[in-house]
């Protein structure tokens, strides 16, 4: 650990909701994916993981009746306090993706940005997509967007790959993320480090912040047999937001539209 950065819970943290919010408060290229997939007349859909609503109120400004669950408490906040959509505005709800409480159906779930990677454990996968399976209405469909670790870090054996990217505040502070990656692939685990490096006007302090965390680095083969394995039919997969097929050497994000079988096999 560096000197003078400061570590935390990467959820339920006000400052890396902040950051998290400046990275992707304005992020709109995959919304065309929900709006090519989604029920062409306002349907019920409920949003697993949906941080702070930028999904949710695009989804609801397009008549659609939106219902997000999230652990953050700081994350929901912000999402309640942000512009609100047109009528119906999205409902919000502090709930665990892998213990969902709802008695009612809706007619489509998804999982924005990687949501479900974060379920590092594979049975804590299972039984999200099990319920997920389970409050689909009849023929509802499931919208994930997932990331697949590219052949270089895969074959990195355990060694570290470092990205950054630079933010910029409207108040002229300067937000430097840097992005640490390496993966085990006997365990499918990638671990990551984000450190970001806040760098503000004359006279003012500096920041670091540092969050470590794993997520699940399945390739496309093994999401598809999982989903298949509760109950989900493959109905397309794109690699880009431009939707264009998945292709396995080329892509490390996998958007995905699955149909509700008719029953789950759980």
């Amino acid at each position: 650990m560096e000197e003078g950065i400061q570590t935390d819970r990467i959820y339920g943290h006000a400052r890396y909701t902040a950051l998290y919010d400046l990275e992707l408060k304005d992020f709109r290229e995959d919304l065309p994916f929900y709006r090519r997939h989604l029920p062409a007349t306002p349907c019920t859909i409920l949003e697993l993981g949906c941080g702070t609503g930028r999904v949710s109120r695009a989804l609801a400004a397009d008549g659609h009746r939106l219902t997000g669950i999230d652990l953050s408490f700081p994350m929901l906040a912000a999402a309640g306090l942000a512009a609100p959509a047109p009528a119906p505005a999205p409902h919000y709800a502090c709930m665990d993706m892998t213990a969902l409480t709802f008695r009612t159906t809706f007619a489509a779930v998804i999982a924005p940005y990687n949501t479900l990677n974060l379920l590092s454990d594979p049975e804590s996968l299972r039984s999200c997509l099990s319920q997920a399976h389970h409050l689909l209405a009849e023929n509802g469909i499931l919208l994930l967007q997932l990331y697949i670790p590219d052949q270089e870090l895969r074959t990195l054996d355990g060694k570290k790959r470092f990205q950054f990217q630079i933010f910029g505040c409207p108040d002229g502070a300067k937000v430097i993320k840097e992005i640490l990656k390496s993966m085990e692939p006997q365990s499918f685990l990638v671990d990551i480090i984000e450190r970001y490096r806040l760098r503000f006007r004359k006279n003012q302090p500096t920041e670091d912040w540092e969050y470590t965390y794993q997520i699940l680095g399945y390739g496309f083969a093994q999401w598809q047999d999982i989903l298949t394995e509760q109950g989900f039919h493959l109905e397309a997969a794109y690699g880009d937001y431009d939707l264009a097929p998945f292709v396995q050497e080329k892509h490390t994000t996998l958007l995905l539209a699955l149909r509700r079988g008719a029953s789950n096999p759980q």
